[in-house]
């Protein structure tokens, strides 16, 4: 009988090979991007896509394999693809060159979410990426606008606790830019030093966030804990690794426990098991986004207070344009203003605020509101 040791030298081999072979590809799809810039079409052809991963199940079933796992596969390396084709696209139109130096603001340290968050949208840059962790968010605003920081990651709302009004009321003010959005998969857990059951977890730490995302667990699980507040997640994990106690747990991200020598004790205690937070991404020098790239376009804009249906004419005239509203929300307004509760409208518009008809909506709404604010226009993450 053979050594195992040679079968997972060949097992090696191959994947050296698959590795090779992926790279080639990802050439080949910088090609690919050049045309699409120039020809102007689209990054993304959903019938092409279609068609090729029928042909490769048809084919699959030729040397044996299942055709599910050649599907998810080349999903999987498609939605690769037109990442990258979609970095490069940027990349030229925006004149930077793809292999540069960069640097990035995040609230708290390694293993933070937006730790996380920040790796996962930097994860096709080529070129060093310096990254500071910031105790708040104001400091990772003070970092992009004294240019200390290219750019910055901010968690903007989450599909469980809703708006990070934070975040908010710093978007009211910054010079700054939206430039990207990020959506990142939040994986809760408990986390601790070692193994221990339920009953013997007498105090929990985490951002207020995560303990407002797994509220409901909490009540179920350890209705009689003490609840400890912390900046990030991060400072949680590591309140827990210097404290040395068992009975002493955080709620972060499993990915994150590694980072701590924490050991993850219960998964998936989110009150929604689909729980998202979306991060954006700011700079002081805004993205121009192509054509063929789907695009987002974040405004912010006040109302005329005491005019009957002044928010009804706004959403009508961005229905005339025939641009979908994908969210809206409001805030207090912050700045000095006669008006004791006057708000702020942030939006969310599938659209480009380069193009024509975009221009001429913006044109038309000056009239319609007493502030109107281009936040950022952005590739969607969506």
């Amino acid at each position: 009988m053979e050594d195992l040791s040679k079968f997972r030298q060949a097992i090696d081999n191959i994947d050296d090979n698959i590795i090779r072979l992926l790279k080639e590809r990802m050439d080949v799809a910088t090609a690919i991007a050049d045309y699409k810039l120039e020809h102007n079409q689209s990054i993304t052809d959903k019938a092409r896509e279609q068609q090729k991963l029928n042909t490769l199940e048809k084919k699959a079933l030729s040397y044996e394999l299942m055709p599910s796992y050649i599907h998810d596969l080349y999903t999987l390396i498609m939605k690769y693809t037109c990442a990258k084709e979609q970095h490069d696209i940027l990349s030229k139109l925006n004149h930077k060159p793809q292999s540069r130096d960069t640097s990035v603001a995040y609230l708290g340290t390694k293993g933070s979410y937006s730790h996380v968050a920040a790796t996962k949208f930097f994860e096709g840059f080529l070129g060093k990426i310096e990254a500071f962790g910031c105790e708040n968010f104001e400091q990772i605003v003070g970092n992009v606008e004294t240019h200390n920081c290219e750019f910055g990651v901010l968690p903007v709302e989450n599909s469980s606790s809703g708006s990070i009004n934070e975040v908010l009321d710093i978007l009211q003010t910054t010079n700054s830019t939206i430039v990207g959005e990020q959506f990142l998969q939040i994986d809760h857990s408990i986390l601790g030093i070692k193994n221990i059951s339920l009953n013997n977890i007498t105090d929990v730490y985490s951002h207020p966030q995560p303990l407002a995302q797994c509220s409901q667990w909490l009540h179920n699980m350890l209705p009689h804990v003490r609840i400890h507040y912390t900046k990030a997640t991060s400072e949680a994990m590591e309140t827990v690794k210097q404290k040395q106690d068992p009975s002493h747990v955080a709620i972060a991200s499993r990915l994150a426990a590694s980072f701590f020598d924490l050991v993850p004790l219960f998964d998936n205690i989110s009150n929604n098991p689909h729980n998202l937070t979306r991060f954006i991404i700011i700079s002081m020098t805004p993205t121009l986004v192509p054509l063929n790239v789907k695009a987002k376009t974040s405004l912010g804009f006040s109302v005329k207070k005491y005019t009957p249906g002044s928010l009804i004419k706004v959403l009508s005239e961005i229905y005339k344009h025939n641009l979908n509203l994908s969210k809206i929300i409001s805030r207090p307004k912050i700045e000095n203003t006669k008006e004791t509760w006057e708000e702020i409208f942030f939006a969310d518009l599938d659209g480009n605020a380069n193009t024509e008809d975009f221009l001429k909506l913006l044109e038309d709404l000056k009239s319609l509101t007493s502030s109107l604010k281009v936040l950022g226009c952005y590739p969607s993450n969506e």
